[in-house]
């Protein structure tokens, strides 16, 4: 060092160079030294060995966070070599990230005007839209850009560019010019959510909500279940109060989606704002057994009160209100629901509404004897039956219905707060009514049996959906077999193009009559023999006890009940296992993944769509499928590095995967 800098004060910079290398190559770690020798390779003209010092020292302070001292070598690299792309990228990045906008922007454009120049036209464009970022208040850039991108055949970064311009103009209050810059990303991509909350935004703000809800509109004819878009078209048609509109999405949605019923709520709301209680009534309806299931009760009560406080006789509502006390087991509450149904419903000549209240009111109240005179009357005016005996009267209190809950507990292989055993006991009391009643032609239902098979309905109709037609064909014979073969099942199984079982399902008597049925005289061999359990081997019993947990799995999950859905399906998949050629392990692992995620338990979600994997000949579609739920539950879980591979891997084999594409390039720019 001492000789170099004697050699340097003589003006013998070779000497000197000579010196400093010695130093720099006994420790390439002095970075000061290293400097110094590119300024003496510099003021003695040799430029490329200048440049190979100074590139050192200037990734050395770049690595260290260094901005500024990073920034001056490359000035220094820059006036050596003014046209050096790598320079101009590295200050470029440099002085964005040290938030020197204006001088990123000018080596951004050297950058853009360069690749224009040597017809690298996608490496202009990528400059141009960093140039567009780092001008936020400067729309026309991103018009212009997204117009070059058209021309380039890159029709997603063109929509990105529309959305961007969109959203530029509305911040600025121009909402007519982000309409028209919208829509031109609409012309190219007519689903992007982007363009597509732009659009209801610009819209809503100058007045014309239900311009951008017809729009939405006619994209949910063509794709019915895109679950973004009737989000969008929700929140649109609630901004501005169209609640026709807005049911009709909502009940989609709540088709897709069960535990998206909450947005009933808001529709309620709507109807009772404009003062229309028969409307939230019925709203209330189809969301009323979710609150109720999903520990909501006050909740529910409280829009009851509400909707019965604005027409005390309207009718919706007070069934509902027998409803509310029913769950609540308030036997008060529930006589005098039905006392003010029947006094609504005789006085607006509802008879089906009339006709339930006093068959109720008849068992609750049986010394009551205008009550049983009236619903006489009824029977006799318009022809209606009452059966003899049925479910609800019969004694559960038997030394026999005891009996038989024990044997459903053991059929079912499950004891838990006798849920399973009062469905087989109900299910037993039922099908012996069946047998011994009217079956030579269709039974008239009761309203609470009317009920109780479109709920059914329903259920088979998510199976269907989701492609358990295995479930859904099993589950269509019990229902004919335990309502008959009514138009709805005949639909269903339609469907899924399964044959009729009801009638070898049905027991036919020999002559026809109605038999009053005494609970005391059926024995539980009779009910073993009825439901064929001597002749079930060990196999059948384990397949028996996988569709029940799994079938109840279903079901917790339509009523938001994620723990009791975790608990059946994962009873399911230990009577399986991956290698299993019924798949079943493989069902049940892609629905516990899915109901831990809904669950907000993103480790153990993960934990069942891996061992999912585990299932041999998985089909590409499904692999896909495992791999986005899987990205999903790593990006729920704040582990985005993860969710990217996994969004990467399908975009790397089906770029049209549902919303990957947009999944990777916002992970991609965090």
């Amino acid at each position: 060092m001492r000789n170099a800098e004697r050699f340097v004060a003589q003006g013998k910079i070779r000497a000197a160079i000579a010196e400093y290398r010695g130093v720099v190559d006994n420790d390439p770690r002095d970075i000061a030294t290293l400097n110094m020798l590119g300024d003496l390779h510099a003021k003695n003209s040799e430029k490329r060995e200048a440049v190979t010092c100074y590139m050192q020292v200037a990734e050395h302070y770049n690595k260290q966070g260094f901005a500024q001292k990073a920034i001056a070598i490359y000035n220094k690299i820059s006036r050596i070599q003014p046209d050096s792309i790598e320079v101009s990228t590295k200050l470029a990045e440099l002085h964005k990230g040290k938030g020197s906008l204006s001088e990123a922007r000018s080596h951004y454009t050297t950058l853009a005007e360069h690749y224009q120049k040597h017809g690298r036209r996608l490496e202009a464009l990528a400059m141009y839209k960093q140039i567009a970022l780092l001008d936020p208040n400067n729309t026309e850039v991103c018009i212009n850009l997204a117009d070059s991108y058209i021309r380039e055949g890159q029709r997603d970064d063109a929509v990105e560019a529309f959305a961007e311009a969109g959203a530029r103009f509305s911040r600025q209050g121009k909402h007519e010019e982000a309409i028209r810059a919208l829509m031109k990303g609409f012309d190219i991509h007519s689903t992007d959510l982007r363009i597509l909350n732009g659009l209801v935004k610009a819209q809503s703000a100058l007045g014309r909500a239900t311009k951008a809800a017809h729009l939405l509109e006619e994209i949910i004819e063509n794709e019915p279940y895109n679950r973004d878009v009737l989000y969008l078209l929700i929140e649109c048609c609630i901004d501005s109060q169209n609640a026709a509109a807005a049911e009709k999405a909502v009940i989609k949605l709540v088709e897709i989606e069960p535990a998206n019923y909450p947005k009933f709520l808001d529709l309620i709301r709507i109807y009772l704002n404009v003062n229309d209680p028969a409307s939230a009534a019925r709203i209330l309806t189809m969301s009323a057994e979710y609150l109720l299931a999903g520990g909501q009760a006050d909740e529910c009560g409280k829009w009851i009160d509400e909707i019965l406080e604005r027409d005390p006789a309207q009718l919706a509502g007070l069934r509902l209100l027998v409803q509310y006390n029913t769950w609540l087991n308030d036997e008060n509450g529930k006589r005098l629901a039905l006392e003010r149904l029947y006094t609504a419903a005789s006085k607006m000549l509802s008879i089906d509404d009339e006709r339930y209240a006093l068959q109720q009111l008849v068992v609750i109240k049986p010394h009551e004897t205008r009550y049983r005179d009236r619903l006489n009357e009824i029977n006799e005016e318009y022809g209606f039956e009452d059966e003899p005996e049925t479910a609800e009267t019969f004694d559960a209190d038997s030394p026999v219905a005891e009996e038989i809950k024990q044997f459903a507990a053991d059929l079912a292989g499950v004891e838990r707060n006798g849920h399973v055993a009062d469905e087989i006991h109900k299910g037993v009391v039922e099908a012996i009514t069946h047998t011994n009643g009217n079956s030579g032609k269709e039974r008239v239902l009761t309203l609470a049996e009317e009920e109780k098979l479109q709920k059914e309905l329903e259920s088979i109709s998510f199976y269907i959906e989701n492609d358990y037609n295995d479930l859904a064909e099993k589950s269509l014979a019990e229902l004919g077999a335990r309502f008959g073969d009514r138009p709805q099942i005949a639909e269903m199984r339609a469907r899924i193009g399964a044959e009729p079982v009801a009638e070898a399902i049905r027991v036919e008597p020999e002559e026809e009559h109605v038999a009053e049925i005494e609970a005391s005289t059926l024995g539980i061999d009779e009910i073993r023999s009825e439901f064929g359990v001597e002749e079930i081997g060990s196999a059948d019993q384990a397949d028996g006890d996988y569709e029940t947990h799994f079938q109840m799995g279903i079901a917790y999950q339509e009523m938001g009940l994620m723990e009791d859905a975790i608990r059946e399906f994962q009873d399911a998949a230990n009577l399986t296992s991956p290698s299993d050629p019924t798949r079943r392990f493989f069902y049940c692992a892609n629905m516990l993944g899915h109901c831990f995620l809904q669950n907000g338990m993103a480790k153990q979600a993960v934990t069942w769509l891996e061992r999912a994997q585990e299932t041999p000949e998985i089909s590409d579609e499904e692999y896909h499928g495992l791999w986005y739920e899987l990205g999903l539950a790593h990006e729920a879980d704040g582990n985005e590095e993860a969710a990217a591979k996994f969004f990467e891997k399908i975009y790397t084999e089906n770029v049209d995967f549902r919303d990957v594409s947009q999944r990777v390039r916002d992970l991609v720019a965090h």
